[in-house]
């Protein structure tokens, strides 16, 4: 994955299109997928042509329509796929089926109540698979990571999730005797530093990079849903809690502490990252995008590892994740057809052959994920999943980008100490709402 994707950045995309052919014919229950009136549906896709992704979504649209005889006409609309079909939302909309991450569609879509409910989807049989439904093989934990306002509005195929990467080359040992608490990984932080090792990379030019830290440190000790409150309570108070201030301080200790690597304050996106990549760096905190994003220049060797962000205090620890899915359109016209692909793509062979190609993790715990991914997915697996940063930068965007993002950014570079951060934060978050009415 892309970091410009986290960040919700338009991409510009040439459109291409693909219409394809007529076969067969079938039905929902596993045996015929067809068995509706509706023969052919339009799909706008958010990935380019010639993109791993869009390859391998392109062969699996043949496969559906020589299964089926439902025509699909495909456009690589790129990244601004909802962009383009919003002027035609609320009339007839110009794709029955997309894909797109949450915070978009919930912003373009589910604010003007354009986005279906597909809850429906998951009684529906995947052909082939002997009786089992969508709901059978895609986990809640991957589900939830679609819900907006308690509907089903994003149907997740492609999963990211975020975490502390490392080269488990060069520290095998962390392989089978991982720090659990932040405690203990301070003190591995401690014992690199101390080695002359540098501990940690930030490319803090990204303000979503840079903020990765406080809301994880804020998640880890009070629990999933907590930096999410703080950033919606008007009155600013509960961002001077202790919870709160304990996690500021956390990342003011690794700010002026020097565990970041040099220049990580002041240099330009990827040169931290590529330093890490290098094996200049021990850990980075980013999305699992990052295999795919630095293999072109990892040092010989490098082996693909993650950690998910330690405990400070909380009883669980979620690992922080969003996923890129399925959308209907409320008033597409071909819904049903649209649908039944979903059932279908969700196929574990058809699943399998995604994952292959795009060497990611997909909304099936039961497929095989590539060796670089399978920390990550063994993490979600094991402790469950909350919205990437909270849900706050998707429920609160300007609140956000206008007052979170410069106070955290400060914070992350040592230009504010903890006490300011938060004192800052808690008085600026009070103004904004008061402002917002």
């Amino acid at each position: 994955m892309n970091r410009r994707w986290t960040r919700q950045t338009v991409v510009t995309a040439a459109v291409g299109a693909l219409a394809l052919g007529m076969s067969g014919c079938g039905g929902t229950d596993g045996s015929s997928v067809n068995s509706g009136a509706d023969k052919e549906l339009t799909y706008w896709s958010m990935w380019k042509e010639g993109e791993p992704n869009q390859k391998a979504l392109a062969a699996l649209l043949k496969e559906f329509t020589a299964e089926t005889g439902i025509k699909v006409t495909v456009q690589w609309q790129g990244r601004d796929v909802l962009k383009k079909l919003q002027p035609t939302l609320n009339t007839v909309p110009a794709a029955d089926l997309i894909d797109r991450n949450l915070p978009e569609v919930k912003s373009l879509m589910v604010s003007t109540g354009t986005a279906s409910d597909l809850s429906g989807v998951l009684d529906t049989k995947i052909p082939g698979e002997q009786g089992k439904t969508v709901g059978d093989v895609v986990p809640d934990t991957y589900l939830q990571l679609g819900h907006a306002d308690g509907k089903q509005v994003v149907m997740p195929y492609s999963i990211v999730t975020n975490g502390l990467w490392y080269d488990g080359s060069a520290q095998p040992e962390l392989g089978s005797n991982a720090p659990k608490t932040w405690d203990d990984f301070q003190q591995l932080l401690d014992e690199r530093k101390k080695a002359g090792k540098t501990p940690l990379a930030l490319d803090a030019d990204i303000p979503d990079y840079a903020g990765y830290w406080y809301t994880n440190f804020v998640v880890s000790r009070l629990g999933a849903g907590s930096f999410h409150k703080a950033a919606g309570d008007k009155t600013g108070k509960l961002w001077k809690q202790d919870g709160y201030v304990k996690a500021a301080e956390r990342v003011n200790h690794l700010a002026k502490g020097g565990y970041f690597a040099d220049g990580y304050d002041a240099s330009k996106f990827p040169a931290i990252q590529q330093k890490w990549a290098a094996g200049k760096a021990d850990f980075i905190l980013m999305g699992s995008w990052i295999a795919g994003e630095t293999k072109t220049y990892a040092k010989k060797g490098f082996t693909y590892r993650s950690l998910p962000f330690p405990s400070d205090g909380a009883s669980t620890s979620p690992v922080e994740a969003s996923t890129y899915g399925w959308v209907v359109p409320s008033k597409a016209r071909h819904s049903e057809a649209a649908q039944k692909l979903i059932a279908f793509l969700y196929g574990k062979q058809r699943m399998q052959a995604y994952a292959d190609a795009t060497q990611g993790i997909v909304a099936r715990e039961d497929v095989k994920v590539a060796d670089a991914m399978a920390d990550a997915a063994a993490a979600m697996k094991d402790n469950g999943t909350y919205q990437t940063f909270d849900g706050a930068n998707q429920d609160y965007a300007e609140w956000w980008t206008k007052v979170f993002q410069p106070l955290n950014t400060k914070l992350v570079t040592g230009k504010l100490s903890a006490t300011a951060f938060t004192d800052q934060l808690a008085s600026q978050s009070a103004d904004f709402w008061k402002r917002a009415g």
